[in-house]
């Protein structure tokens, strides 16, 4: 059990018609609620702080500086598949009551730390993944587990994703699901040519090291989908050393529920290539995107990306439109 909340920070990103509404409800259960414009997430006051916003927007928060020491409730805008997610929105005043009277946890997910030849580093909440940067070409890596060679390999990319991440990319490219109080990581090589090559879960406490990178035109780092960094011969990735405070109420979110979405979505998915699945999360991430975006937002080689969208438009999955502002460019979106 937690301790009785009787105020709390409330921010979002473009949300702040929707801040406001959140404030009145927690109030009227008793709860001083403060709105505040997004800034920084370390600069912002408080023991609990709540994030209006869906996945996107959470992310872009919370890499919008180092990590807020306090705890997040974060309020969903509509049902979700995602495990950042503390409450729905309209679902909202029930979790206020249990936070007046010091009903619920705070969980402490491990977030992982990826670090760019010894250089840069930066903390992902769902996954660091290296890419070739040039479209249509193979990536030559070796895996390294505590300094132990794991394998050799050459593939599309490679991803470490947490235990909250193994629900994002880490699924659409063929990884598994992973409870999100684990203490652990999982490695997924990306469209391997090795059909051998398996997800890998290891210790929160390891250091997986990706080295000896080498593709055609470098390669780079994509952190959580928004921060891309070159990459030059290596990443580690290590357990942050600050974890990331998340609120649950009782039975919210229901973990067995969200597992058996995402089962279910694994399943709808289970005859379409990993890369085809992984465009198909981004566009359930971004919604409606032209081509250049997808490109630039999985790293995928070009033509492998022609080819999971033709996939994904002859099953149904994507619909196919003309751009209204330019009929020479294409928008493609999940069919709902």
């Amino acid at each position: 059990m937690g301790d009785v909340v009787t105020s709390v920070t409330v921010t979002g990103l473009g949300v702040s018609d929707l801040v406001r509404e959140v404030c009145r409800v927690l109030e009227r259960a008793g709860v001083r609620a403060s709105a505040v414009q997004p800034q920084r997430a370390s600069e912002l006051e408080g023991e609990v702080l709540v994030v209006v916003g869906d996945d996107r927007d959470v992310l872009r928060f919370l890499h919008s500086g180092p990590l807020p020491e306090a705890s997040l409730l974060i309020v969903g805008l509509e049902p979700t598949r995602s495990f950042l997610t503390s409450v729905e929105l309209e679902d909202l005043a029930e979790a206020a009551a249990h936070l007046v009277e010091g009903n619920f946890r705070v969980e402490q997910v491990p977030l992982l730390r990826c670090t760019v030849d010894e250089g840069d580093s930066f903390v992902a909440v769902n996954e660091g993944a290296v890419f070739p940067k040039r479209t249509a070409t193979l990536m030559g890596y070796m895996l390294f587990l505590d300094g132990e060679p794991v394998w050799g390999d050459r593939a599309d990319g490679v991803l470490v994703s947490t235990p909250i991440g193994s629900s994002a990319y880490a699924l659409s490219a063929g990884g598994v699901l992973i409870h999100h109080d684990a203490q652990v990581f999982q490695v997924v090589p990306i469209n391997s040519v090795d059909l051998t090559r398996r997800p890998l879960v290891v210790s929160a406490g390891s250091e997986v090291r990706v080295s000896e990178i080498e593709a055609e035109g470098g390669v780079e780092l994509v952190v959580d989908g928004l921060i891309r960094r070159p990459v030059g011969s290596e990443v580690v990735f290590t357990r942050s050393e600050r974890p990331l405070r998340l609120i649950r109420f009782p039975g919210r979110p229901a973990i067995a529920g969200k597992m058996e979405r995402k089962v279910l979505l694994a399943e709808e998915n289970l005859p379409l290539p990993p890369s085809a699945r992984l465009v198909r999360k981004v566009l359930e991430y971004r919604g409606t995107m032209t081509f250049e975006e997808l490109l630039a937002e999985t790293g995928l080689p070009e033509r492998t990306l022609r080819y999971c969208l033709s996939v994904l438009v002859a099953r149904g999955v994507v619909r196919r439109t003309n751009d209204p502002d330019d009929f020479r460019r294409k928008l493609y979106q999940l069919r709902r």
